[in-house]
């Protein structure tokens, strides 16, 4: 049975870091650690300097080294404004 997924796009003030299709993220909120999985609640929230951890359509997990930022999640679309975003080390799941 395939995973749901929904659909995440990452913006810096230069560019779409990233923009597709994932299973969950783990991301640094301003008051801790955040997960989102499908059908997440609908939430606007702050996010703080840290590791954005998400896992792809295909299974494989990702690591991105954050700025601060915001969440924005409705209806399985989540935005994730922030100031900066680089490639951390991927990972395979297993």
């Amino acid at each position: 049975m395939a995973e749901k997924t929904f659909h995440l796009t990452v913006i810096t003030p230069d560019r779409v870091f990233f923009d597709g299709p994932v299973r969950s993220i783990v991301a640094p909120g301003g008051d801790g650690s955040l997960g989102v999985l499908v059908d997440h609640a609908p939430l606007i929230t702050t996010l703080q300097t840290g590791r954005l951890s998400m896992t792809s359509s295909e299974g494989k997990v990702q690591s991105f080294l954050i700025g601060p930022g915001f969440l924005d999640i409705l209806k399985n679309e989540v935005v994730l404004l922030t100031e900066s975003a680089k490639a951390d080390h991927p990972t395979n799941l297993s």
